[in-house]
C-alpha cells in the first residue's frame, strides 16, 4: 500500500495527535489539532482505519448536538513483538498497538554460546510469526546485551559476555525476514518503564539496570536521549575507583567489575570459603549445605537482617550510589528507577542506596524506587520501536532494516 511522502508524514501526524493525547480525539479534533480541513482528515482517518491502524469507538460524550467518535490505536488488528534477553533467558512479548501484551513467551538458553543466544531468539520469532501471520507487524525490536551500534545492528561488545562484533540484527532479518531495532537490553527496559511502570506520568527520570551487566536509559522532556551511533547510558564502564582491579574491558576500576550481581556472588562465596571468616549467619549455614549461593539467597539474607549479606550488598551497592550521586547532580531527574536482577531481587539494595545517595552526596530528595518485577517489562519496551513506526512498516515495504533513531 505505497503512499507519497506527504500522506506518510500525515499518516504520522495523526497516529502521534491519537498516542500522545490525554483523551481520545474524534475526527474533528485531530482535524483542528493538525490544521487540516474536516473532510481531508476524515479521509486520511478511513485509511488507517481501513489498515487497521486505527478503530472508532462508540460516542463517549453526554453533551448536545452529534458527538464525534473518539478514535484510538487497534487493539485486535495489528500486533508487534519485542524480545528481551535476561542473564540466560529470552523473553519475548506480542503487543497490540496500545502496547497491552497480548501473549508472552519464555524461551531458556540451555548453554550458552552466541549460537544458541541467536538461534534460540529467531526460533521464538519464528514461532510468533507462525501463529500470528499477517497480524503482525513485519519487523522485531529487541533489547539485548552490550554496546549496540544502531546503525548496523551489531553488538560491539558485551564485556560480561566477552563477546564482540555480532551482526545479531542482520542475522536476525536475513532469518526471519522481519526488519530489526535493536537497542540495550537495559534501555530497553526503561522504555518498558516509561510506558508501563514507574516512569509512567514522569518525563525526566533515569532507569539503570543492574545485573552481569549494566546500563541506563536517560529520559529527558518524555524522550530517551540519543548521542551518537554507540547507545547512550553505558554506566559499567564509569571508572568509581582509580585504584580498583582491572575490568574486563582493559580499564581499571570500573563499576562493572565492583558493582555487578557476578561481583557480589564472587565476593560473598570467596569470604564464606575462608574458614576464618565464616560464622552462624544464614548465608554461611546455606553455604556450607549447597556450597553455592544465588543473588537471590543473597538478597533474602539481607532482607531478613543477616549483617554479613547486608555489609556484601552495601560493597556493591556503594559505587551505585557514587554514579547515581553524579547522575542527579548533572541531571536533576524527578525520579531514579533501579531495575535488573539486582535491584528486582530484594528491597534492601533499593532502601539502602536511596538513603545513602542522599545523605552523602547532599542530593535532592528524589525517589529513588524498585522497577517493575514484571520479567517482560523490556520486551513491552522493545516492542514499542516497532509500533511507534506503524506507519512506515504498514505502507513502506522496506528493502532494508530498520534501527534505533
Amino acid at each position: 500500500m505505497p503512499v507519497n511522502d506527504l500522506e506518510l508524514k500525515t499518516f504520522k501526524a495523526i497516529v502521534e495527535c491519537i498516542e500522545e493525547g490525554s483523551e481520545k480525539p474524534s475526527r474533528a479534533a485531530i482535524a483542528k489539532e493538525l490544521g487540516l480541513s474536516r473532510t481531508t482528515a476524515s479521509n486520511y482517518v478511513n485509511k488507517l482505519i481501513s489498515a487497521e491502524i486505527l478503530e472508532e469507538l462508540d460516542s463517549e460524550s453526554q453533551g448536545r448536538g452529534r458527538p464525534g467518535k473518539p478514535l484510538t490505536l487497534s487493539t485486535s488488528k495489528r500486533y508487534a513483538i519485542g524480545a528481551f534477553f535476561d542473564e540466560h533467558d529470552w523473553y519475548l512479548s506480542i503487543v497490540n498497538l496500545q502496547g497491552q501484551p497480548v501473549e508472552n513467551l519464555h524461551y531458556p538458553i540451555e548453554r550458552m554460546t552466541i549460537d544458541s543466544f541467536i538461534q534460540v531468539l529467531i526460533g521464538g520469532i519464528k514461532h510468533i510469526q507462525k501463529k500470528y501471520g499477517a497480524q503482525l507487524l513485519p519487523a522485531v525490536g529487541i533489547g539485548s546485551p552490550g554496546v549496540i551500534d544502531r546503525k548496523t545492528g551489531t553488538i560491539i561488545k558485551a564485556v560480561d559476555l566477552g563477546w564482540r562484533d555480532i551482526p545479531l540484527g542482520r542475522i536476525v532479518q536475513n532469518q526471519t525476514g522481519f526488519s530489526c531495532y535493536i537497542l540495550n537490553r537495559y534501555r530497553a527496559t526503561g522504555l518498558g518503564e516509561a510506558q508501563h511502570g514507574q516512569g509512567q506520568g514522569v518525563k525526566d527520570f533515569i532507569f539503570i539496570g543492574i545485573g552481569t551487566g549494566m546500563g541506563s536509559a536517560i529520559f529527558i522532556d518524555g524522550k530517551l536521549m540519543f548521542t551518537t551511533n554507540i547507545h547512550t547510558g553505558g554506566i559499567g564502564h564509569i571508572i568509581v575507583d582509580p585504584h580498583g582491579p582491572y575490568c574486563s574491558c582493559g580499564r581499571k576500576g570500573c563499576a562493572l567489575p565492583l558493582a555487578s550481581t557476578d561481583a557480589l556472588i564472587t565476593n560473598v562465596l570467596n569470604s564464606l570459603a575462608d574458614k576464618t571468616l565464616l560464622t552462624q549467619t544464614t548465608l554461611a549455614l546455606q553455604y556450607a549445605t549447597e556450597k553455592t549461593l544465588t543473588l537471590a539467597q543473597i538478597m533474602q539474607a539481607a532482607q531478613d537482617g543477616d549483617v554479613f549479606a547486608q555489609q556484601a550488598v552495601q560493597t556493591v551497592a556503594d559505587p551505585m550510589c557514587q554514579i547515581i550521586g553524579h547522575l542527579i547532580t548533572i541531571i536533576n531527574p524527578k525520579k531514579i528507577v533501579l531495575g535488573g536482577p539486582m535491584a528486582t531481587s530484594g528491597n534492601y539494595y533499593v532502601d539502602y542506596i536511596e538513603k545513602k545517595v542522599v545523605n552523602d552526596y547532599l542530593t535532592p530528595e528524589i525517589p529513588i524506587v524498585q522497577g517493575s518485577m514484571d520479567v517482560y517489562t523490556g520486551a513491552r519496551g522493545a516492542a514499542s520501536l516497532v509500533t511507534k513506526r506503524v506507519v512506515e512498516l504498514t505502507f513502506h515495504t522496506p528493502d532494508t532494516w530498520y534501527l534505533e533513531q
